[in-house]
């Protein structure tokens, strides 16, 4: 599903240059489960924004379904982010005036074609992260962890084939993040490809696969069994 071909990234701020990524090369198939880890300023959340095309390397290749992602101009990219790929952020991102299904929803509102299921499908995911009861709810009358469920929801309401998530459970207490990582386990044993950076090694060990990054580059890959 993924290929990286010597990807780069450097950062230009006039005449400094600042070298991010450096020559990762990496393959990820279609199911796996994969943790990205390293100490803060490795390049773990920067490689996961070219994943996602929310940013754009400077060298090398980044291949999704076999289709090169780096030539494409703004408007394709952000058509590769709307259908094939679905986000998973440490801040929730919802809207607070808006109930936990209309959250759900917005991904569908900028789709080329609205899906006639679109209320149906957002229910159902609704009811997937246990949130079936609170589709009405606000995100004021929710809690941390029903928060990141509900943006789960909403990762997955376009059907993506990658899931994509910095730091889900940075801002959960114990319980919740043991209730969040459940839910991507169960979506993982349901063939959803999930990519995902964690601090925690507790969060990691949900993963099939373990990357450590350090300086830039990938330096460990671990498989292991979850």
């Amino acid at each position: 599903m993924i290929r990286l071909e010597g990807l780069e990234k450097t950062y230009r701020n006039g005449g400094l240059e600042t070298r991010v990524l450096q020559g990762i090369d990496l393959t990820v198939k279609e199911g796996e489960f994969v943790a990205l880890m390293g100490s803060s300023g490795t390049g773990k959340s920067t490689l996961l924004n070219i994943l996602g095309c929310l940013d754009v390397p400077t060298g090398g290749r980044y291949l999704i379904d076999g289709v090169e992602v780096g030539g494409m101009d703004d408007a394709e990219r952000s058509r590769v982010r709307n259908e094939k790929i679905g986000f998973v952020f440490q801040q929730f991102h919802l809207l607070p005036r808006a109930d936990a299904l209309a959250n759900v929803l917005l991904p569908l509102v900028y789709s080329r074609n609205y899906p006639k299921d679109a209320r149906e499908r957002a229910r159902g995911l609704l009811g997937l992260v246990g949130l079936h009861d609170r589709m009405h709810h606000t995100p004021g009358q929710l809690s941390g962890g029903q928060q990141q469920r509900v943006a789960i929801a909403r990762a997955l309401v376009n059907q993506p084939r990658l899931l994509l998530a910095d730091e889900p459970t940075g801002n959960l207490d114990r319980a919740s993040t043991t209730e969040i990582m459940e839910l991507f386990r169960r979506l993982h044993r349901a063939g959803n490809t999930i990519m995902m950076v964690t601090h925690d090694e507790d969060v990691a060990a949900s993963a099939s696969r373990v990357l450590r990054m350090s300086d830039g580059m990938i330096v460990a890959d671990e498989v292991r069994q979850p």
